[in-house]
């Protein structure tokens, strides 16, 4: 336990005005998804699976939290979440990874320490979308995607085809700002339509 002489009430008061603020932040994440998942339905891709991407375990665990990190309990600090389907003859993925924090900082040992991160101005939330297709009867996007991860163009926004086994596969990503993505309008023009001129293309 940390034994530095410090105001505990007056630091719970900020943690209950932060889990507050926080139930704002996956409140508005949950409406932002609930209207991509309606979108993707809507063009025949099914939702696949999540997962928290920074933390070791899913919320449900037979391991008790207490011994672990307390970095544990942030599994929403970043959410994977995965479509797939076909359209127009191609198999279809979708990825979309949600980062309340651009300044998370995994690169030391041990528990990341967030007062080592970027200043919080310094950083942004945001969402990561991949967007994947071929038309390979078993796809291998792991396989796919090794030889784009070493590109440092690959966030370019435009598409990026590679040969797996004599199968093609385009991949596309980009990031969305959630403070850009403020009203319907915008959710809109900055998610839902890029994600549906790039399914239309397939």
């Amino acid at each position: 336990m940390n034994d530095n002489p410090i105001d505990v009430a007056g630091a719970l008061v900020e943690v209950r005005r932060a889990y507050r603020l926080l139930h704002a932040y996956h409140l508005r994440l949950c409406d932002l998804l609930q209207v991509t998942h309606a979108f993707l339905a809507e063009r025949g891709l099914e939702f696949e699976h999540w997962t928290p991407i920074n933390v070791a375990r899913l919320p449900r665990s037979k391991t008790p939290f207490f011994d672990n990190w307390a970095w544990d309990l942030t599994p929403a600090y970043q959410v994977e979440c995965l479509w797939q389907g076909t359209s127009h003859g191609s198999r279809c993925k979708v990825h979309i990874h949600s980062i309340a924090d651009t300044g998370y900082d995994a690169s030391c040992d041990g528990e990341p320490d967030p007062s080592h991160f970027k200043d919080v101005a310094e950083t942004v939330s945001e969402l990561r979308i991949g967007l994947y297709r071929t038309r390979a009867k078993n796809p291998d996007w792991s396989a796919a995607w090794e030889p784009l991860s070493h590109t440092t163009t690959r966030k370019d926004g435009t598409d990026h085809k590679v040969k797996v086994g004599g199968d093609e596969y385009t991949h596309r990503y980009f990031d969305v700002n959630l403070a850009d993505l403020a009203d319907e309008n915008a959710v809109k023009a900055k998610l839902l339509l890029p994600i549906g001129q790039w399914i239309a293309s397939a």
